[in-house]
Parts: structure tokens; C-alpha cells; sequence
């Protein structure tokens, strides 16, 4: 008991270090980890050996695919295929169609796109959609926003999730395997939210920033600047492709079969992210100034390598609760509580961004203490990672910097925005995401 107490003031101490300091994440994460590890009684030395052994084991399980992921992402931003990729969804579906056209591109885009920059890319076609449809923009926008989460918070090989299943030890192709429908359910949901709820809306009801009514809007993309649409999406959907069929083929083939010795290689997660980047190099790569073509090998180290880091720093905190017993301790108490053992992830998650504002870390937090509860069976793997999650969109609000990133890039103010896209993700986001969550643990 006096470890949990150590605990639980660390983690505050950490949480509040976050929000009102300049320290930043990882700094915050490994600070924590080394007070409570000391405080608990672990010694100087035991506690640095740890905490050093969770951040070189997250980094061997995350750091390539970051970096590749964050390469892919960046050919599809340079190239404009996110951009032909939005516009292929409009033609397909029809103008009447428009909120539905943007959700399936927001869907795809943000598996290997950062959602904050995907959510910077897509604003200008988001409002020249709204002027061409005649649907609202911030209704266009919010669905479209929400859609980039829901693959960002499920679908490997975004940071998050990547990071999530590394500390719970979950194979990445049984994630994307029930991520993607998960994903795809919570988009649906989504889309139903904006169409019927936002789209009933009287315009005077979305409040407009002052800035934005005087703001002269980029020029749409000319076709001749963009990929073809299989070009496009070849890059995203050939490394999940090729996980999801090693991982079915797995269960199906003789392990000593070629196929099989094939499969294993082309769908090692990491292989097959590099075969994507390929892919996008050979794709997209003639749609950039032959100067930039390769400047993504070398630029995208600086947006991957705090990313590597941060996470690192949240698999290190994570290493340290387990020596520490603190989880154990946490899942004996949980599992004595009245609520259910698979709300706790997902609640732990919720409580903790809404607390610091990054999704990202509040995962990594709930992943540390969802890995003693898989190990007493009180949930599996798959069970946490679902959960956690679903957690992701619980809890936004001001202090989460994609809430301002949409403020900003669609032109509404704090209000408008708290009261489309955070009611979207506190609402329509985490109660599908957890409803899904619990549909699949009673079937897996």
C-alpha cells in the first residue's frame, strides 16, 4: 500500500510538472520513473538499470517504424496525395455525399499522417467542399477531424498504437486486424453525429473567428499536381496488406512452408513499412521537385526522433511500475471494485489526458498499469489495447493541441469548436470506441 501512495503522488507530481512547466513529456516521464522507483525502495542503481532497459526495449520494439511511418507520411503530404485522395472520395461519392466522402479520407490518411498535420492539409479542401456542397464546414470539418482520430487512436503504424502494443506485448497484425473495424465503426458513428446532429444546426449556431472572414483561402490543388488515386493509396494500404497476411497465414500454413518463410519477411511490421516507403518513393516521389525528392529520407528524423524519444520515455515509466509491484497492487484494488475490469483502461486514459492533454502519453501511462492486469487474466491483451484506445478520446478539451489545431485551421472559435469536435470525441468517439471494445471481447 505505501508503494501505491508513492505512486499515486509521483504520477501527480509528474502530471502536474506537464502542465505547468516547460519540461515536456519525456523529461517529466523519466523524472517520475527515477523518484518513484527510488522512493519505493528499488535503490539508485536498480531504478537507472530499469528505467534505461524500458526505454532501449521500446525503442527496439517502436524506432524503425516511427521513422519509416513518419517518412510515408511526409511523401503523401509533399506530393499532394492526401489532397487526391479527398478528391477521388468527393467524386466517387457526390457532393450530397460530401461528409461521408471526407470521413473515408480522413479514415485513410491519418493511418500513416499525423492527424494534426492531416487536419492542416485537408482544411482548405474541407471549406471548398462546404462552398461547393453547401453543407457546413465546421460540420464537414468535425466529421473529417474525427475520422483522422479514430485510425490515429486504433491503426498501427500511427505512434500511438504502435507504442501501446509494445508495452502490452500484443502482435501488431491481430491490432490492425481489430483496430481497422473498430475504426471504421467509430467513423460511422461519427459520420451519423455530424449529418444529423451538426448538419441541423442553423448556421448562426458555428461562430466564426473574426480573422477567418477576411482570410483569403488557398487555391485548390490542380489535378496535374497530384498522383493518380491507386498511386495514392498504394503506399498506405500495401504495409497493411502485408502484416494482415502474415499474421492470418500464420494460423493457416505449415510452419515449414516457403510461403510461409516468405510471409514472415515481406510482413515483419518493419519490412513491411520500408516496402511502403519504397512504394511512396517510386509513387508519389515524381510529384515533388526533383530537389525534395529525397529530402524526406533525412527532414523526417527530426519529426520521428521526439516522437522515438517521448515514448521511449513512457515504455521506460512503464518498466519501472512493474518492478515497483505498484500495478499489481492497482489491479488487485481494480478488481475488487464494482466497475468493469474493461472500463478501467480506457477511464485511466480518459482521466489522465483530460489531466496533461496528450493522448499519446495518457496511453502510455494506462498501457503500464493495463500490463499486470493481462497478467493476472483479469484482461487480455487485445481487451487493453481496445480499451486504452477508445480512452484516447476521452477526456479533450483546451489543453489538447489538436482542439486548437482545428480552431485555428477551420476558422471557428473555442466555443464553436469545444461544442462540435469535443463533444465528438468525448461523446460520439470513446462511447463507440468502448461499445466496440466490448462487443469483441465477448466474441474473441
Amino acid at each position: 500500500m505505501t508503494n501505491l501512495i508513492i505512486f499515486l503522488v509521483g504520477l501527480a507530481i509528474m502530471l502536474v510538472l506537464m502542465m505547468k512547466t516547460e519540461l515536456g513529456p519525456f523529461n517529466c516521464m523519466l523524472l517520475a520513473g527515477l523518484g518513484i522507483g527510488v522512493a519505493c525502495g528499488l535503490g539508485t542503481t536498480v531504478t537507472v538499470n530499469t528505467l534505461v532497459d524500458g526505454f532501449a526495449g521500446t525503442c527496439k520494439s517502436i524506432g524503425l517504424l516511427v521513422i519509416y511511418g513518419t517518412i510515408l507520411g511526409i511523401y503523401l503530404e509533399k506530393s499532394n496525395a492526401c489532397q487526391r485522395i479527398a478528391t477521388s472520395m468527393l467524386n466517387l461519392c457526390g457532393k450530397k455525399n460530401s461528409a461521408a466522402a471526407l470521413a473515408a479520407t480522413g479514415f485513410l490518411v491519418a493511418i500513416p499522417v499525423f492527424s494534426d498535420v492531416a487536419m492542416v492539409l485537408l482544411s482548405p479542401l474541407i471549406k471548398s467542399v462546404g462552398c461547393k456542397s453547401g453543407k457546413n464546414a465546421c460540420m464537414l470539418g468535425t466529421v473529417t477531424a474525427c475520422s483522422l482520430l479514430s485510425t490515429n487512436a486504433f491503426v498501427a503504424p500511427t505512434p500511438a498504437p504502435l507504442a501501446v502494443i509494445a508495452v502490452l506485448g500484443l502482435d501488431i497484425g491481430t491490432s490492425i486486424l481489430w483496430g481497422l473495424p473498430v475504426a471504421l465503426f467509430i467513423t460511422v458513428c461519427v459520420l451519423l453525429y455530424g449529418e444529423f446532429v451538426l448538419g441541423r444546426k442553423p448556421e448562426s449556431w458555428f461562430v466564426m473567428l473574426e480573422s477567418e472572414k477576411e482570410k483569403i483561402q488557398p487555391a485548390d490543388v490542380g489535378e496535374a499536381s497530384m498522383p493518380s488515386f491507386g498511386a495514392a493509396l498504394l503506399p498506405i494500404l500495401l504495409p497493411i496488406v502485408l502484416i494482415l497476411l502474415d499474421s492470418v497465414f500464420k494460423t493457416l500454413l505449415p510452419k515449414d512452408s516457403a510461403a510461409l518463410t516468405v510471409l514472415n519477411f515481406l510482413g515483419n511490421k518493419n519490412i513491411a513499412l520500408v516496402l511502403g516507403t519504397v512504394a511512396a518513393v517510386v509513387c508519389l516521389g515524381p510529384k515533388m521537385p526533383e530537389a525534395e525528392r529525397w529530402a524526406p529520407m533525412s527532414s523526417s528524423l527530426k519529426t520521428a526522433g521526439p516522437i522515438v524519444f517521448i515514448t521511449a520515455a513512457g515504455g521506460a515509466l512503464a518498466k519501472i511500475v512493474g518492478a515497483t509491484g505498484v500495478g499489481g497492487s492497482i489491479a488487485q484494488l481494480l478488481a475488487a471494485s464494482p466497475i468493469p475490469v474493461l472500463l478501467i483502461p480506457f477511464l485511466i486514459t480518459g482521466f489522465s489526458k483530460f489531466a496533461q492533454g496528450s493522448g499519446s502519453v495518457a496511453e502510455l501511462l494506462a498501457a503500464g498499469l493495463a500490463v499486470p492486469m493481462c497478467q493476472s487474466g483479469l484482461l487480455t491483451p487485445l481487451e487493453a489495447f481496445l480499451s486504452i484506445s477508445a480512452g484516447a478520446s476521452l477526456g479533450s478539451h483546451v489543453n489538447n493541441s489538436f482542439t486548437w489545431v482545428f480552431s485555428e485551421f477551420m476558422g471557428y472559435d473555442i466555443r464553436t469548436t469545444m461544442k462540435t469536435l469535443c463533444v465528438g470525441q468525448n461523446v460520439v468517439m470513446s462511447l463507440s470506441g468502448i461499445f466496440a471494445a466490448w462487443v469483441i471481447s465477448l466474441v474473441v
